[in-house]
């Protein structure tokens, strides 16, 4: 099991729950995929029904009875003829009646249309005195429950089977659209009452919850078809299958989450404004909401039926979704408040190679369309950064880097130092907005891809629909594709690219070479105007030893470095220590493969050397 999340991720996951587990199981899985208890559905199936569950994670929590009041769709098949004590297949038959025909059914499903009382069956969640109907009924006692108002916007016959000398039942598939509380089992026995005979539901298939569609949930695939015969097979099984958890299944729902956006906020009805920055701590203090502290987003509900008059989704300058509030009278007020994550307006993430091309990546992500810039990005200076905010201009598309674990003249058996280590590379990417990074190992098989395989690798994968890179941009084998052969594969595989200039310093293109030769001479004023950043030395993995005695200035600390990041000369300098929470005055000494530090205070949350 991961680590779960200390601040779990507004999002909303569409899970197609098979027959045979509860809810609750379900809900089990989808915690284990994300990596945190805080979640809740809207709206749970009977075990031995299958279907769509809309699932709510993090802070969205708070949009549960929202969502439940959505109109809700379903494909049933019904069996006329017998009815069991709890109206479905897991109960015991108590009554049997005469089959009716293919015409009276017609008819049922046009009475028992609109707007209807319906009294819940006796086998439900309802409450009565404080404990379940269910509950009751099953310790023998008499159940008496309230009929309550629903509506039924469709009841459709889609197949028919009559009785025969083999089987005296009826069969009925169903396609049903109905508002919040029906009750499908009750909706069944009302419509075989109506034809004074008797029914119970022998299986049933939830197939929408207001905008969101079983087509588009995780898992739908595993979902055998839904038919009048697989119906009845249902009913006629002892038990159903139960699916185990599996690595497939966790992936399947990871691909399938989708981060709380305008666009899905449009989706569930509600209005969107951008929190203006100058306005973020006095929203996050709870200060008094006006309207100067927003901006409309011009995106609106998609449909009428699921808007929710007065309720409006914040989001941070960066789109991170910020809570909820609510304009009521020309006043404004809160419903709830998220925190601003920093470094990026979602939970940055990455992805290797091979998770790419299994499809494991987010399908909304995809459907968006990504904009990507693909480099060894060793340093991340001023040239790089251009790329970045050229991927980034693209609002509209899902930012990402496609990147190396480590260097290319590394992987490819060079000497040269790396300028930056990877976490370095990746905290830089989340820090400037960008959603994911594609972290490729450089492995002798991945050297004998073509680059135009790997183009069309990414334009496929994740829907690459923008690209940025520099003129002396290349790939694949050998370095065989080059920006001269780029603009023919994208006009090919449909995405635009964008051609970025050299950046240049005094005259100069600025290169991670160019960097490497400023730190080598300890030349730290140059490399901080090329990187626009001081440099950094990476301490990850770093294990430091307090040296005996004591110096006026501090303790002297010392550690044999372990990566192959780029130090300057032997020497002593002036620099800054960063730890996990702050930065301090230092003194670091280079010797060889050794570093020393003198430090006022203890060495061991160390997390970069400034140069």
């Amino acid at each position: 099991m991961k680590k779960k999340q200390s601040e779990p991720v507004s999002g909303v996951l569409l899970f197609a729950k098979q027959a045979g587990i509860t809810s609750f199981s379900s809900l089990w899985s989808i915690k284990h995929a994300l990596g945190t208890d805080k979640v809740g559905h809207t709206g749970t199936l009977d075990s031995f029904a299958d279907g769509l569950l809309v699932v709510l994670s993090g802070s969205l929590t708070h949009l549960v009875p929202h969502i439940t009041g959505f109109r809700k769709t379903y494909q049933a098949v019904v069996c006329f003829g017998n009815a069991t004590d709890t109206l479905d297949p897991c109960g015991q038959i108590v009554q049997t009646d005469t089959a009716p025909s293919r015409e009276q059914v017609l008819e049922a499903c046009a009475k028992l249309s609109g707007a209807l009382l319906q009294v819940p069956p006796a086998y439900s969640a309802v409450h009565v005195g404080g404990r379940r109907a269910s509950d009751m009924a099953r310790g023998g006692r008499d159940v008496q429950l309230e009929p309550r108002q629903i509506f039924v916007y469709r009841n459709e016959l889609l197949d028919f089977r009559a009785a025969t000398a083999e089987d005296p039942c009826a069969y009925a598939l169903l396609d049903i659209c109905c508002s919040k509380g029906t009750y499908i089992r009750a909706l069944a026995r009302d419509m075989a009452a109506a034809m004074g005979t008797c029914a119970y539901l022998c299986a049933l298939r939830r197939t929408s919850v207001g905008p969101f569609k079983l087509e588009d949930a995780a898992c739908a695939g595993s979902l055998p078809p839904f038919t009048l015969d697989a119906g009845i097979v249902q009913k006629k099984r002892d038990d159903v299958s139960r699916k185990l958890e599996d690595a497939e299944t966790v992936r399947n729902i990871q691909r399938h989450f989708m981060l709380f956006t305008p666009e899905l906020a449009a989706r569930c009805g509600f209005l969107s404004d951008i929190l203006k920055e100058d306005a973020e701590k006095s929203y996050l203090n709870g200060r008094p909401l006006s309207g100067r502290m927003f901006t409309r987003l011009e995106i609106a509900p998609q449909d009428s039926e699921y808007c929710a008059p007065g309720k409006i989704a914040v989001f941070y300058a960066d789109r991170q979704f910020g809570g909820m509030i609510h304009l009521q009278d020309g006043r404004l007020s809160y419903e709830f408040v998220v925190p601003h994550r920093k470094g990026g307006g979602t939970a940055f993430r990455t992805f290797t190679w091979q998770q790419l091309q299994q499809g494991d990546f987010p399908l909304a992500w995809k459907k968006a369309g990504t904009a990507l810039t693909v480099g060894s990005f060793d340093g991340m200076h001023a040239g790089h950064a251009a790329l970045v905010d050229a991927v980034l201009a693209q609002k509209e598309r899902v930012g990402g880097i496609v990147t190396f674990a480590s260097s290319f003249k590394q992987s490819a058996g060079g000497t040269a130092e790396e300028l930056s280590s990877l976490r370095q590379r990746l905290d830089f990417c989340a820090q400037k907005g960008l959603v994911f990074a594609v972290v490729i190992d450089f492995s002798e098989d991945f050297s004998k891809i073509e680059g135009t395989d790997f183009i069309r690798t990414l334009a496929d994968a994740c829907n690459m629909r923008f690209l940025a890179e520099g003129n002396d941009f290349r790939c694949g084998y050998r370095g065989a594709l080059t920006m001269q052969e780029l603009p023919l594969l994208a006009a090919e595989c449909g995405f635009t690219l964008c051609r970025i200039d050299d950046v240049l310093l005094e005259g100069e293109r600025i290169s991670s070479s160019r960097i490497r030769r400023a730190v080598q001479a300890a030349d730290f004023v140059a490399a901080r105007k090329m990187l626009r950043r001081s440099f950094a030395y990476d301490c990850t993995g770093l294990v430091w030893k307090r040296l005996p005695g004591t110096a006026d200035a501090g303790v002297w600390f010392t550690a044999e470095r372990v990566s192959r990041q780029e130090l300057p000369p032997d020497g002593m300098y002036q620099c800054a220590v960063v730890t996990g929470t702050d930065s301090v005055h230092a003194v670091c000494e280079i010797a060889g493969s050794s570093v020393k530090l003198l430090l006022p205070e203890t060495a061991a949350q160390v997390r970069e050397i400034v140069f």
